[in-house]
């Protein structure tokens, strides 16, 4: 090891105190000549480097043959080394998004940047999920659960503390649901879903190994998420702005129109995010089928909830609590807001609209069909023109509008519009004018429901045509 030079003063003659501090340097090493080419890659460069080699130190011998023990050891170790250089090209391209070729290597890529793989391939990939919905038939719950089958067959053989872990009674119910899972009982499935529930590991590698295998059977499947996920990164997914917060509360299932303002609280700048739900409920009001006008129509909303929430791993609402729209959306709020940024939830301000309209129908139709014509279409049903989600925050309401969508109906010769206004008494009557004018978070409303008189009353007068 080399010893740190010492340093020493130096004194000027005739002079005491000029002195100069010196140290003396040991020679530098000779440079080390570097005659290997490290472009060498493959057994006929490391087999004729290494000849080329023995061939100049011992340049007395003049002849080399196959045989010889100098020619089968330079063979030998190219042979080892061809296999290490292309262990080398592998790793390294393994490491990168544009070369990776295992579909391993390609997911957990993607999972740097942010992009679930799993969650995107989906029901393509066959990739099983252990969140059950809500109401949930016996032969879905099985075709949901026979999905875990192949890493059930595969895991549960290699990690033996999954089965130590288990009941002498689970282990028999899985035992048989692997041998015959077409026939199990519900005893059975639930006892694999009990074990599904509290193996949220074992789930992970099931949904890793469905996808692996997908896309070892569909490379082109792999090559289109490598693609799908340097351009998933320049999409925003942060809610930093006021225009943030619309829009990523606009690609929730529950949310038709979003809307953000900031106030100054007097400390800090407070958001506050307005939603239009579905059905236009209100934030605090349970989310059931009453309120979403069908069974099937909840069924439908929880199914793309619990699937947006799965693509982005948020935990799923817990329906059987009659959630609220609040309730629902405050996690997927938090989990996207900046921290320690105060957002408040806010419902629209829901202006109900009073229309009377006279309406002249020709001859040859009933006035019973238009009638309901009317109603349909100036209703707020699918494809009505109060359906919610159609108004957005503050858009003023133009009597053209309504009198454009009644003309359009076959059987109407004159639309006439007697009435059009706010619901109140203090609002005074736009009919001549022709419009409304909302502002901030105001939404035009008309549900005609005489149970609620103040969401917008609808009258309509009918002329000519035949009655009944």
């Amino acid at each position: 090891m080399a010893k740190t030079p010492e340093p020493h003063l130096v004194f000027a003659d005739g002079c005491s105190d000029c002195a100069t501090r010196e140290v003396d340097l040991p020679e530098p090493l000779p440079v080390v000549g570097d005659d290997f080419d490290w472009l060498l890659r493959d057994y006929d460069g490391f087999r004729l480097f290494m000849l080329e080699e023995l061939a100049a130190r011992y340049p007395e011998r003049r002849r080399w043959t196959p045989a010889d023990m100098e020619v089968v050891i330079v063979e030998a170790l190219s042979v080892v080394l061809d296999q290490l250089s292309d262990m080398l090209d592998r790793v390294r391209a393994e490491a990168f998004l544009e070369t990776a070729r295992r579909p391993e290597s390609v997911r957990r890529l993607l999972a740097m940047i942010g992009y679930d793989a799993v969650s995107m391939a989906g029901d393509a990939a066959n990739v099983p999920n252990a969140d059950a919905p809500a109401s949930e038939t016996l032969e879905a719950q099985r075709n949901r659960l026979m999905k875990f089958l192949p890493a059930l067959r595969l895991i549960l053989k290699d990690d033996q503390d999954i089965v130590a872990a288990l009941t002498p009674t689970q282990q028999e119910y899985l035992q048989s649901f692997l041998l015959d899972s077409s026939t199990a009982s519900s005893d059975m499935l639930d006892a694999v879903q009990f074990f599904l529930d509290h193996a949220p590991e074992f789930v992970s590698r099931a949904r890793h190994l469905a996808l692996q295998r997908y896309w070892s059977q569909y490379p082109h499947a792999m090559d289109a998420a490598r693609q799908a996920g340097p351009r998933a990164i320049h999409t925003q997914k942060r809610m930093v702005t006021e225009e943030d917060y619309a829009q990523r509360m606009e690609d929730h299932p529950l949310v038709l129109h979003g809307h953000a303002y900031s106030r100054w609280s007097g400390s800090w700048t407070t958001i506050f995010v307005a939603v239009i739900v579905r059905n236009n409920v209100r934030l605090d009001v349970p989310l059931t089928a009453t309120s979403l006008g069908s069974a099937e129509a909840l069924e439908a909303l929880q199914g793309e909830v619990n699937d947006f929430y799965r693509l982005r791993q948020l935990e799923s609402p817990d329906w059987d609590s009659e959630p609220t729209p609040r309730t629902i959306l405050r996690p997927f709020l938090d989990a996207y807001r900046m921290a320690a940024q105060e957002v408040f939830l806010v419902d629209a301000e829901l202006v109900g609209i009073n229309i009377s309209l006279s309406v002249r129908v020709n001859d040859n139709y009933f006035q019973h069909e238009i009638r309901r014509e009317i109603f349909d279409v100036l209703g707020n049903g699918l494809g009505g023109f109060f359906e919610p989600g159609r108004l957005r925050f503050g858009e003023d309401l133009h009597g053209s509008d309504i009198i454009e969508v009644i003309m359009a109906l076959d059987g109407v010769h004159v639309v006439c519009l007697n009435r059009f206004k706010r619901v109140g008494k203090r609002f005074p009557d736009q009919s001549e004018g022709g419009r409304i004018q909302l502002d901030g978070l105001e939404v035009a409303v008309c549900d005609n429901n005489p149970q609620a008189p103040h969401r917008g009353i609808l009258r309509v007068t009918l002329h000519g045509g035949h009655r009944g």
